[in-house]
C-alpha cells in the first residue's frame, strides 16, 4: 500500500518508516519536478496550432494523460478532430517534446522544483543511497530537465521511455532498475505521483511513496 507524503520528507524519516532500504527510485514529472502542467501546456499549444478539438475539457484531458508515456497519449488523441492525418507517434512525440523544451527554457526553475526535494536528494546521495530516475518521458526532455536544474549528478541510473520496451503501468521499468542496481524489491523505495506510475511501482514489489507535495 503506497504511503502518502504531503511534503518532501527528510532522509531520517524515510529510514525510520522504511527500515532496510538502500535505494531510492524517483519518477520525474509530478514527482521530482512539478512539470505536468508544462506537458499540458505543450499539448495545448499543439492543439491551438492545428485546431485540434478534444472531446474533453482541458482539465479532463490533463487527468486522462497524467503519467502516461507519449506513445500512449498519441493512441488516445490520434483520432481527435483536427489531428493531422500524416502524424505517426514519432512525429507527434518529436513536436510535443520540442514544445516542452521551449517552455522549460522560458520557465524559472524555482516554479517547478521544490528546494525540499533537492535537500532530500543531497541527503540521500551523502548517506549514500543508490539513486535512480525512472520516467516515461523521452531522453531528450529528461536530460534537458536534469542538466538545467543541476540534478543530473544525483542519479546513479536514469531510465527513460527510450530505454524501456514496456512502459508504466507495466512494472518493467522499475524491475529493470532493480536489476541494474542490484537491489531486491524490499531494499527499494519508489516515489510516484500518478495512478499509472503508482500501479507500476506497486507491481514491482518495492516500497512505494505516493507523492502529493506538488498538489497531486
Amino acid at each position: 500500500m503506497p504511503v502518502p507524503f504531503k511534503s518532501p520528507p527528510r532522509l531520517h524519516q524515510l529510514l525510520t518508516t522504511f527500515p532496510g532500504i538502500s535505494a531510492l527510485f524517483f519518477d520525474m514529472d509530478g514527482t521530482l519536478f512539478d512539470t505536468e502542467g508544462i506537458h499540458a501546456d505543450a499539448m495545448l499549444a499543439m492543439a491551438a496550432r492545428y485546431d485540434i478539438k478534444a472531446p474533453f475539457t482541458p482539465e479532463e484531458v490533463h487527468r486522462l494523460m497524467l503519467g502516461k508515456a507519449d506513445q500512449m497519449v498519441f493512441e488516445i488523441i490520434k483520432d481527435w478532430q483536427g489531428v493531422p492525418r500524416h502524424w505517426d507517434a514519432g512525429t507527434f512525440i518529436a513536436e510535443k517534446n520540442a514544445n516542452v523544451i521551449e517552455l522549460l527554457k522560458r520557465t524559472p526553475v524555482e516554479t517547478y522544483l521544490s528546494p525540499a526535494v533537492t535537500e532530500l536528494l543531497i541527503e540521500a546521495k551523502t548517506h549514500p543511497l543508490y539513486m535512480a530516475l525512472v520516467t516515461s518521458s523521452e531522453r531528450i526532455v529528461t536530460d534537458e530537465l536534469l542538466l538545467s536544474t543541476g540534478n543530473h549528478s544525483y542519479f546513479d541510473l536514469t531510465l527513460t521511455r527510450d530505454d524501456c520496451p514496456r512502459h508504466k503501468p507495466d512494472p518493467w521499468p522499475y524491475l529493470r532498475a532493480q536489476e541494474l542496481s542490484g537491489r531486491a524489491p524490499h531494499e527499494v523505495l519508489i516515489f510516484e505521483d500518478s495512478p499509472v506510475g503508482l500501479a507500476a511501482a506497486v507491481a514491482s514489489g518495492a516500497h512505494v511513496a505516493k507523492v502529493e507535495w506538488y498538489g497531486a
